[in-house]
């Protein structure tokens, strides 16, 4: 019974969850990607909700000045401006505000409309009372027509506020003075004035929201051509360095007559990694530590079988390393012992000695050899360039150092610190 009643319980908990998210969603409407659809339909829907409480809020001022007009007109001018404001809210709340210059049409023409009809239905009479208003839409003339500026059409928002103005303070005079003042109509250019500052920031919101998605829109385009661009190079780069490491340096290696053995398992692999090199299987993101000593010692037995090696080994359950680490410093390790075999002289000895910590990493591969002048490289030789120094400073934590002198041998250091 317990378990039932939790359980209960939860479905009960889940469901009110589940509807107040609903209700949630319903207040905000449905989510934009671009900020020019944002700011759209925010701004719809505050000019529309402000036409609808300016109905409600100026209902006693309606209902005051009845008198003024026939019967009908005080609830038809009141539906010309809701019902509009009504239809605009509604179409916020869609998933895609599409028509939005037909419904600023709607709510400006209705407007204009509903002041036009006053004076169809104006009996002549004037306001009793010494008010300043005997028409309530002379309140707001100029807020339905922002609708056109939310749409990015500030001409007709213009138009609409020139002539709003201009109707509203007309029918106002005739309901107060049954006469038109000109000297009062200085007050509807201040009316004009003001309306045409908020339309200026509806107009700057939205052009400034179109040049943001322009602006996101070129920089993803961009940061995309930018990564291929990169992956390219990286590819290129790779395949260079496998041609220079793998096939150059076996067909450098061979000699007059029959090739040496040692040279066929260093072909193979060669040739295998030239064949998968495309492939996409996924590869594990972390090597353990004995794995990582494991593909040391096959480098180096694979490139040179006489080389001899020295490791200390932290055998500590989180020692382990990225791929590409593993890969960068096998891959330089092995030609820093090329370059030995190539380079040092005949009688020239290797030692490679590794510290594998689960912090950081060193490989040293150190020779007796001829030695040389780090200085003096020609540019051509990529040996060092590319396949040792480039190619641990592609991995993050990577480095490496090359010390050598005429004479005194040769010690190339491969460093990687987590």
């Amino acid at each position: 019974m317990t378990q039932l009643s939790t359980t209960a319980d939860g479905r009960s908990a889940s469901a009110e969850s589940a509807g107040g998210r609903t209700w949630r969603e319903l207040l905000s409407g449905p989510s934009d990607r671009s900020a020019l659809a944002r700011v759209r339909r925010l701004g719809a829907r505050v000019i529309g909700f402000g036409l609808l409480i300016f109905t409600a809020g100026l209902s006693p001022l309606i209902a005051a000045r009845a008198d003024l007009t026939a019967f009908w007109w005080p609830p038809l001018s009141a539906v010309l401006v809701a019902g509009p404001a009504l239809i605009l809210i509604a179409a916020t709340y869609r998933r895609s505000l599409t028509h939005l210059t037909a419904l600023a049409a709607l709510c400006s023409g209705s407007f204009l409309a509903a002041v036009g009809l006053w004076f169809a239905a104006w009996n002549g009479d004037v306001a009793a009372d010494t008010s300043w208003w005997s028409v309530w839409l002379v309140q707001f003339p100029g807020v339905a027509g922002l609708v056109f500026g939310v749409a990015g059409h500030a001409r007709p928002a213009i138009a609409h506020i020139i002539i709003s103005a201009t109707a509203t303070t007309a029918a106002n005079q005739l309901g107060l003075y049954a006469e038109l003042r000109p000297q009062l109509f200085l007050g509807a250019l201040l009316t004009m004035a003001l309306n045409c500052v908020f339309l200026a920031i509806a107009v700057m919101a939205v052009r400034t929201a179109g040049v943001l998605d322009d602006t996101r829109s070129s920089a993803m385009e961009s940061a995309a051509d930018s990564a291929a661009s990169t992956a390219q190079g990286a590819e290129r780069a790779r395949f260079a360095a496998l041609i220079h490491d793998k096939v150059i340096a076996i067909l450098l290696a061979i000699d007059v007559g029959r090739p040496a053995m040692a040279l066929v398992p260093q072909a193979t692999s060669a040739l295998d990694e030239l064949d998968h090199r495309d492939d996409d299987a996924p590869r594990r993101p972390v090597v353990a530590v004995d794995e990582f000593v494991q593909r040391v010692r096959t480098a180096i037995a694979t490139t040179d079988d006489t080389v001899e090696r020295e490791f200390s080994v932290d055998r500590s359950p989180d020692a382990r390393y990225p791929t590409d680490v593993v890969g960068a410093v096998n891959d330089a390790m092995c030609e820093a012992i090329r370059n030995v075999g190539r380079h040092a002289g005949p009688a020239a000895s290797c030692l490679v000695v590794g510290d594998f910590r689960p912090d950081r990493v060193t490989v040293a591969v150190v020779d007796d050899g001829a030695g040389f002048d780090p200085g003096q490289v020609p540019p051509e030789r990529l040996g060092v360039a590319v396949a040792i120094r480039r190619r641990m400073a592609s991995v993050r934590g990577g480095d490496s150092e090359v010390r050598s002198a005429p004479g005194r041998g040769t010690t190339v250091v491969l460093r990687w610190a987590r």
